[in-house]
């Protein structure tokens, strides 16, 4: 997964990628540290999807632009648009799930 710094940044690589899967986390964040690798386990399945992750502290603009509040989020795009959201009790397999579903959407 690929850290970024500045919302536009990460604006332009959401919208440049098929599919993309946006990871916002905070510091000293307890929850964020143990689903942030378990995202980039369910992404290593899907090459195809672009991981992308921002600190709210580093980049606190990505907070209101993606309406993100709460810690861990994480945003599915395809092709620049939301289709998928988890906020702060992730469901891992229901990630896997919505990954999996849009990826082979995307394929076809």
């Amino acid at each position: 997964m690929q850290f970024v710094n500045q919302l536009e940044e990460l604006k332009e690589t959401i919208g440049s990628s098929q599919v993309a899967l946006l990871f916002i986390k905070t510091s000293n964040c307890a929850v964020c540290e143990s689903v942030y690798p378990k995202t980039e386990q369910v992404l290593s399945s899907y090459p195809s999807v672009h991981g992308v992750a921002v600190s709210m502290e580093e980049v606190p603009e990505a907070s209101g632009e993606y309406l993100a509040f709460a810690a861990p989020t994480i945003i599915l795009f395809v092709e620049g648009k939301e289709v998928y959201r988890q906020s702060r009790f992730i469901m891992m397999k229901d990630l896997e799930h919505n990954v999996s579903q849009w990826v082979e959407a995307m394929a076809s």
